[in-house]
């Protein structure tokens, strides 16, 4: 904090001042007093006696003065008094070598200290001539003959003027000592100035250095720029070194701003936030707000100058004025209710239409009311959940209530709302709709969903005509089909409130043919039968009215029409045009739907039997087939056992006597033959497996297993065979087969598994979802297969290990499989990946497990 500067008073010095005076004043007064009777007494001179009275009165008359307060003249007073009572006393005495001459020297000394140099130069002056002119006359004798005798009086003379002269001392020494002691004090004051100062620069340094706003100071006297803070250089982008000593016009973008800103700096000495337009080192604009001020020093003319950017400013106050624009007007120009509200009341501040659209209330009846008071709620309690809903989320949309009509009803309607905040308190913006014929209609829709749900056929389209003639108020609503001979015959009538039939109708002159030719509802609302004079059907009913909607097939076909008549004019709102296509909507599915349930059932009648006939046969194809291929098998193997036969001894009659090259030719010849004979077997099984009916029964299929993996560990004793077969494993099948296909599938498994050190091979039943028959499954670890070729798995003779692979077969096992699962209901399916085995799941509905 700044220290108080304290200033010097010189009230000190006027009361040592009057104190003096009044001492001097009383000392002569006093004094006087009592030489008075002396010297009446021992003079003879009636001259000395006036003198001695006249210092007393003088005396006391100035004593009496300075008490009042009148000092500025007292001290010439009582010093020329003083001087004249003194010549007096001289004139009286008759020399002056009388204590009169103390006299003198006490008013010249009093003079010295009281008066000024011109007043005591005058007593000075007046003191010597009267001193000199009293010698002369002494000298000339013109004066009496003086008396010398020494008494009371010339003591009391002498101690007086010595006392007055000691006061006057003691008086200037005090007055010396005051003057010292008041330079002193100026001169700690002028230290504390300065100190001050310096402070007082030390901050301004620092604030004009650290200040975020650009600050320059210039020369009042030419405007030439002393220096920059580091802010100017941010935001001009000028270097320090590059401004100083240079004019300001550079900064400013338009002159004629800087020369009405210097004008009214020179009148007012300050500006504050005066509105320009800055230029930066780049030739950028900004707007900019400038302040400054002129320094009263006439030895220190600076002005200082403050620059703040407002172009981001100015560009949010133009984006909010922008806004707020946009908001009023999508407030005041909506067509929907909007609300200004507050929060903490329900006070409504602000209503965007004159009338009110919802309520049917004036502006004037909701300006200034709260919602509870307008019937914007029906309840504190409603309006409390709708503010503690729209506090947790800051919004509500959709939010359904009810309110009060002006005309006292009560209403559907749904608002969304928003919270804002309007001057510094919480509000909310509202917008309503009024729901209530939106929830009729809902109620309308719902109830004849309703009544229609679960029906179709003919209970639907009556149930449909029924609630349609209730809903749209018409005496008689038909749903109609386009026959192909183009006459329309009615599925449905309701008319008068109940069921009626109507005989097939020709379209020719009636509505109901203009209604079928266009997409859209077609609606006579009077003058039915002077429209079409040549309908006479529909004008002996007394019809004057009609609404038709064609019904259209998926192509935009006419297949239909939905009729409703009236027998009075009526005018078609357009919620009840919007019901009518509902309607007609509902009706169009369902004749669409009937007509492709006669279609699907006059295919699935010729279907059945073409089904039955092509079965039928493929059954005696297959037989044929089967005999065919088992036919030529067994034919074919007396012939191949005879060239096998044969050549066998032909190569054992010639043993020896054969090259190398015939040898080998002999070799293939066997190979082939055996081959060929494999071929047959397998062809041979596939066949039967296909002939014969089966023999269901139960099978433990996990015993099948076992036996048949030992028997292949037989006939491979020099491999070491592991296998995991699941336990209680049993089917529904045919023993025979069953044991087919897991010969087939585990024969396969030990075959792909020969170049394993150790082969794993496992037979078990994938776990399946509740309701569904589990899979059987073989798995091993042998080479496994690409599954790219996996649908080539079971066809016969096709094979995805070729023979040079060093793997027999004939390709004839796995097709066998397939048609063994096949035949039993159930389905294969093979998983495996190059290197990583094989897994074949399998079913053979229905596969069971024992209890």
């Amino acid at each position: 904090m700044t220290e108080p500067i304290h200033i010097p008073s010189m009230e000190p010095d006027r009361a040592i001042h009057q104190t003096t005076l009044k001492a001097i004043a009383l000392l002569i007064g006093v004094a006087a007093t009592v030489l008075v009777p002396l010297v009446y007494l021992s003079s003879t001179n009636p001259l000395e006696v006036w003198a001695t009275g006249l210092v007393a009165a003088i005396g006391w008359m100035a004593y009496g003065l300075v008490r009042r307060g009148y000092t500025r003249y007292m001290p010439h007073l009582m010093v020329y008094s003083v001087l004249m009572a003194a010549n007096l006393a001289v004139l009286a005495y008759g020399s002056v070598r009388a204590a009169s001459g103390f006299v003198f020297v006490a008013a010249v000394a009093g003079a010295g200290v009281l008066l000024s140099r011109t007043a005591l130069v005058g007593s000075v002056v007046f003191s010597v001539a009267s001193l000199g002119a009293l010698t002369l006359a002494e000298i000339q004798g013109w004066l009496h003959p003086p008396n010398f005798n020494v008494g009371v009086k010339v003591w009391i003379t002498h101690a007086t003027v010595l006392i007055v002269v000691a006061i006057l001392v003691f008086y200037s020494r005090s007055r010396a000592e005051a003057a010292f002691q008041r330079q002193l004090e100026e001169l700690a004051l002028r230290k504390r100035t300065e100190q001050e100062r310096d402070r007082s620069l030390d901050r301004f340094v620092r604030i004009f250095r650290n200040s975020p706003s650009p600050m320059m100071a210039q020369s009042a006297r030419d405007g030439m720029i002393l220096d920059v803070n580091p802010a100017f250089e941010r935001c001009y982008g000028y270097p320090h070194q590059q401004v100083l000593g240079q004019p300001d016009h550079v900064l400013w973008a338009d002159l004629a701003q800087r020369s009405a800103y210097l004008e009214q700096l020179a009148e007012h000495r300050r500006t504050d936030r005066v509105a320009a337009r800055g230029r930066r080192a780049d030739g950028s604009e900004f707007d900019a707000q400038v302040s400054s001020e002129m320094s009263d020093d006439p030895g220190d003319r600076l002005v200082i100058t403050t620059i703040i950017d407002v172009s981001a400013q100015n560009e949010a106050m133009e984006r909010l004025r922008t806004s707020e624009e946009r908001f009023a007007k999508a407030f005041n120009f909506s067509p929907l209710k909007m609300t200004i509200t507050r929060l903490s009341d329900g006070k409504i501040v602000e209503v965007n239409q004159p009338r009110d659209p919802v309520q049917g209330l004036g502006r004037a009846d909701l300006l200034g009311r709260t919602t509870l008071e307008t019937g914007s709620w029906l309840r504190p309690a409603d309006r409390q959940a709708f503010v503690g809903r729209l506090q947790a989320q800051g919004y509500v949309s959709g939010y359904e209530t009810r309110m009060r009509h002006a005309d006292g009803s009560v209403i559907d309607a749904k608002m969304w709302a928003e919270r804002i905040e309007i001057d510094g308190e919480d509000c909310i913006l509202s917008c309503f709709v009024n729901t209530s014929e939106e929830k009729r209609r809902e109620a309308q829709l719902l109830a004849l969903t309703r009544g229609m749900a679960g029906l179709s056929g003919d209970a639907l389209l009556q149930a449909l005509t029924l609630h349609m003639a209730q809903a749209i108020g018409a005496d008689m609503v038909t749903v109609s089909e386009l026959r192909t001979d183009r006459r329309l015959c009615a599925l449905v009538v309701w008319k008068d409130g109940g069921s009626g039939r109507i005989a097939s109708v020709d379209l020719d002159g009636t509505p109901c043919a203009e209604a079928l030719n266009q997409p859209e509802l077609c609606v006579h609302e009077n003058g039915l039968a002077q429209r079409f004079p040549h309908d006479r059907a529909r004008a002996d009913e007394g019809w004057q009215a009609y609404a038709g909607q064609s019904l259209r097939d998926e192509d935009g076909t006419p297949i239909g029409v939905l009729n409703a008549f009236w027998r009075r004019p009526v005018q078609l709102s357009n919620d009840t045009r919007a019901l009518v296509a509902i309607f007609a909507s509902r009706a169009n599915a369902e004749l669409v739907r009937l007509r492709r349930d006669r279609e699907i059932l006059r295919l699935n009648s010729s279907l059945e039997e073409r089904v039955r006939q092509r079965t039928a046969e493929l059954h005696k194809l297959n037989a044929e087939l089967d005999s065919f291929a088992y036919s030529v098998s067994h034919d074919l193997k007396s012939p191949l056992r005879a060239i096998d036969g044969f050549t066998q001894l032909l190569q054992e009659s010639l043993d020896g006597r054969l090259h190398a090259h015939e040898a080998e030719l002999f070799g293939r010849v066997l190979a082939s033959t055996h081959r060929m004979s494999a071929l047959i077997a397998d062809l041979l099984a596939l066949a039967r497996v296909s002939q014969g009916p089966l023999q269901r029964g139960p099978v433990d299929l996990s015993a099948l297993a076992l036996q048949v993996l030992q028997a292949e560990q037989d006939k491979h004793p020099g491999r070491v065979l592991r296998w995991q077969v699941a336990p209680g494993l049993h089917a529904q099948c045919d023993t025979r087969l069953a044991r087919i296909a897991l010969e087939n599938l585990l024969g396969n498994a030990v075959k792909y598994t020969r170049d394993q050190p150790e082969a794993v091979i496992a037979f078990g039943l994938h776990p399946a979802a509740q309701g569904d028959v589990g899979d059987f499954f073989v798995r091993d670890n042998g080479t496994g297969f690409d599954m790219v070729h996996a649908d080539q798995l079971f066809k016969p003779f096709q094979r995805l290990h070729m023979p040079s692979s060093g793997f027999e077969g004939t390709g004839i096992g796995l097709a066998t499989v397939r048609r063994i699962v096949e035949r039993h209901g159930g389905r294969i399916e093979g998983f495996s990946r190059p290197g990583q085995g094989a897994e074949f799941r399998f079913s053979l509905s229905p596969a069971t497990t024992p209890p």
